[in-house]
């Protein structure tokens, strides 16, 4: 009987593999799901490309026309206001005394001195001023009402038509505020080259919810899809929050949340939309001067495949200058310079930018096996919609039959974290089959009390799966009994079974390890994305809770049964009162050393080194990241399609491997340190799971690539350990030799001090699963 088929474990076992299987089918659901999330928005923004056009001396409509050809399929414009007019040389603004000079034939004693400014527009602009007349009615005040004036100018002006002008008061509000909708002529230029709007919108002052109506309505009259609200707040930040995301979905228009953004207001939004919302990625002017055009071509393109952005808001990039040959062999013109050929102009360069970004969203990532992860389609973005359940009513079933299932999905997969706990007590407590039963039912009623909530509940049961299935997989996955590989082989005296100990033998078993200690891991990663299978977690609008707990509270347990090696084979003979026993006196023997610089250091070591693991956690760590890993990871991203993640490649699977090899050669100090290294990588594989707004097929790619390169970077250290301390014992025999003196003590012993109750005669267990 095996540590898996014991009684003692048993259940806990059965209740993970119940968890496991359901949550296999829900993942198989997601990612069908993602795969059909394949439609991606590039939008441009209007005034940008307006200010590039004219800096590249052609017409705005041509520069938009060549952008369509090269994937955009949308313009971002602004919900103007009178100073943007203004500036923009749409309409002219003059003063009153200004106005009483150039047309003096109005009778301006008539308005009261508070009228201060007269807004004017040419003749073929009517439908302009109309609409800003409209819109600044009812914005204005009651008691200084606007008044429209017949502007017949003097005879001397060159142009002497008569004209209509608006009459305002003194009212920054009125002129830097108050929105008069979308520039007339912006829309007409994007109507006729079919370009879709998307409507940016900003929190005014003076908003309330007829005028709030107003604006989505002119913004759905556009035929805009997607809303993205400017500055640094969300329309109707703070208490009309409610009502804008209601009033968005009334009209089937998506909220465009920004990555990385910190509009206020944001979380709250995203939260009531309902799933009407998309993802959107842009990236700063400042980022984008400092980055060269591949960097962001790679930005882009990450950013929408691995992180389900389907709206790219791409500006263009004004570093890009043109590029320059210089003609080799030719004489230097009359100013003294070389000659020089024009190769690529600023516009070329931006049009190849954009165009490669499209290129590359439309390559699946495998083409060959474009079933498991498709490529984009450039067109107008979709939103998440409320899955799972909308997902579940287009395949047929009704709603009752919805709910049932969605409560099954996370109360099923909530078993995984009642077995877990179940196992862990078990491994450290002797319980009677009394007490088991009853841990068993309060397990399971309270999973079920919590699988009733998308919410919370699931996310309580998340996060005791992160705690807990990581070093139930670091234990049961092979690597514990390899410490006690010595008695399984049979052999009495352990000296005999480390000498023959090899590189090869030790890989090999090593392999076994990492893949099992894995796959157990992979387990609860696929039990918590069955929990968290909701788009409040595919679109960020809802987090996995308790991060953080789910690196320190593995390294907590993970620390404690090895270091008092309660191990599952040798709690199933001993059982755990003596395991604790032993861990104790293992305990009270550290305490009871003298403590040294050794120790010291070694503490300070590691005091900074789990500060910077902590600190380099999430995307928005606050930690620099060397050049020299930002170029590794730039490498590894181009080869692998996606990139593994380092603490796993370079840290956790390497010291799994080596920690097998030095297990078995009994050096304890060295194995329990790597142990905890180990800990990291598979706490990092199993976080990478639980990156919800990440495609399934990204993080489970990613972790294939980890477990193989860090079998290989592991492998590698294995050779060299064994090389470096064979030359090390040649090096000191040499030594002794001329000395003519044996060094016993020249290179670590492998027959470590070991207490007697560690040394039975007999084998722990007949079949631990774990062979040499």
């Amino acid at each position: 009987m095996n540590i898996f088929s014991h009684p003692r474990f048993r259940i806990g076992w059965v209740l993970i593999a119940i968890a496991t299987i359901s949550s296999i089918g829900w993942s198989l659901v997601r990612w069908n799901y993602e795969n059909s999330l394949v439609n991606t928005q590039l939008t441009v923004d209007y005034d940008d490309t307006r200010s590039f056009a004219d800096a590249s001396q052609m017409s705005h409509a041509d520069l938009l026309s060549q952008l369509k050809t090269r994937g955009i399929s949308s313009v971002a414009i602004y919900q103007q206001t009178l100073g943007s007019l203004r500036d923009n040389g749409r309409i002219v603004i003059l003063t009153r005394e200004e106005a009483e000079t150039q047309y003096p034939r109005v009778a301006w004693n008539r308005y009261v001195p508070a009228y201060r400014f007269v807004i004017l527009t040419s003749a073929a602009q009517a439908e302009l001023l109309q609409q800003i007349y409209s819109h600044l009615q009812e914005q204005a005040q009651p008691s200084l009402p606007l008044k429209l004036v017949n502007l017949t100018p003097n005879a001397k002006l060159e142009f002497s038509a008569p004209l209509q002008g608006i009459f305002i008061p003194a009212s920054r509000q009125l002129i830097s505020d108050a929105q008069v909708g979308f520039d007339p002529a912006q829309v007409k230029v994007l109507q006729k080259l079919n370009l879709r709007v998307t409507a940016r919108l900003s929190n005014t002052l003076n908003l309330n919810l007829d005028r709030l109506r107003q604006r989505l309505d002119e913004a759905a009259a556009l035929g805009a899809k997607v809303i993205i609200f400017s500055e640094d707040e969300v329309l109707g930040y703070q208490s009309l929050i409610p009502m804008v995301s209601r009033e968005l979905k009334n009209r089937g228009l998506l909220f465009g949340a920004i990555e990385f953004s910190k509009q206020r207001g944001l979380e709250e939004m995203m939260t009531r939309s309902d799933g009407m919302l998309t993802r959107v990625h842009s990236v700063a002017g400042d980022e984008a001067a400092k980055a060269k055009k591949d960097v962001l071509v790679e930005r882009y393109v990450r950013a929408i495949k691995e992180r389900n952005i389907r709206v790219a808001y791409i500006r263009m990039v004004r570093q890009l200058k043109g590029e320059w040959e210089i003609d080799a062999g030719q004489e230097q013109n009359a100013a003294g310079g070389a000659q020089a050929t024009l190769k690529d102009t600023a516009l070329t360069q931006n049009l190849n930018f954009v165009a490669q970004i499209a290129r590359e969203l439309k390559q699946p990532p495998i083409p060959k096996m474009a079933f498991l992860r498709p490529g984009l389609k450039m067109s107008d973005a979709h939103g998440f919609r409320d899955y799972p359940r909308s997902w579940l009513l287009d395949h047929g079933l009704g709603e009752t039959s919805v709910k049932i299932a969605l409560y099954l999905m996370r109360f099923l997969a909530g078993l995984g974290a009642v077995g877990a706990v179940w196992l862990l007590l078990n491994l450290f407590l002797d319980l009677s089959v009394r007490q088991r039963m009853d841990l068993l039912f309060l397990g399971i009623a309270c999973c079920a009390i919590l699988s009733l909530s998308a919410g919370k509940g699931a996310q309580i049961l998340a996060l005791i799966v992160g705690c807990t299935m990581t070093p139930i997989a670091l234990l049961w996955g092979g690597l514990a009994g390899v410490w006690d590989a010595w008695h399984h082989e049979g052999v009495r005296n352990p000296d005999n079974f480390v000498e023959q100990v090899r590189p090869g033998a030790a890989f090999s078993l090593a392999c076994s390890v990492l893949l099992s200690t894995s796959a157990l891991t992979l387990c609860g990663g696929l039990i918590t994305v069955a929990l968290l299978n909701k788009w409040t977690y595919m679109s960020k609008a809802d987090e996995y809770f308790g991060e953080k707990g789910t690196l320190l509270a593995p390294l907590i347990i993970v620390g404690i049964a090895f270091a008092g090696k309660i191990f599952p084979h040798r709690v199933m003979v001993d059982g755990a009162a003596i395991a604790r026993q032993h861990a104790g006196e293992h305990l009270n023997k550290f305490l009871d050393d003298a403590f040294t610089v050794r120790y010291l250091m070694i503490g300070l070591l590691v005091a900074v080194a789990g500060f910077v693991w902590i600190a380099r956690t999430g995307n928005d760590s606050g930690m620099d990241i060397s050049p020299l890993e930002l170029k590794m990871r730039a490498f590894m991203e181009q080869v692998f399609i996606t990139r593994p993640r380092t603490k796993e490649v370079f840290v956790g699977n390497p010291a799994l491997v080596l920690a097998v090899f030095l297990g078995l050669k009994r050096r304890w100090p060295l194995f329990l340190g790597l142990v905890m290294a180990a800990t990291i990588g598979q706490t990092d594989l199993y976080n990478t799971m639980c990156h919800i707004h990440t495609p399934l097929f990204y993080s489970l790619l990613r972790s294939v690539h980890a477990i193989w390169l860090g079998l290989l970077i592991g492998g590698a250290l294995v050779w060299l350990w064994n090389w470096l301390e064979k030359f090390l014992r040649r090096r000191d025999e040499n030594r002794d030799d001329k000395r003519g003196t044996l060094a016993a003590d020249a290179l670590p012993r492998a027959d470590w001090p070991r207490a007697a109750s560690e040394t039975p005669a007999e084998p722990l267990v007949n079949d631990p699963g774990v062979r040499l």
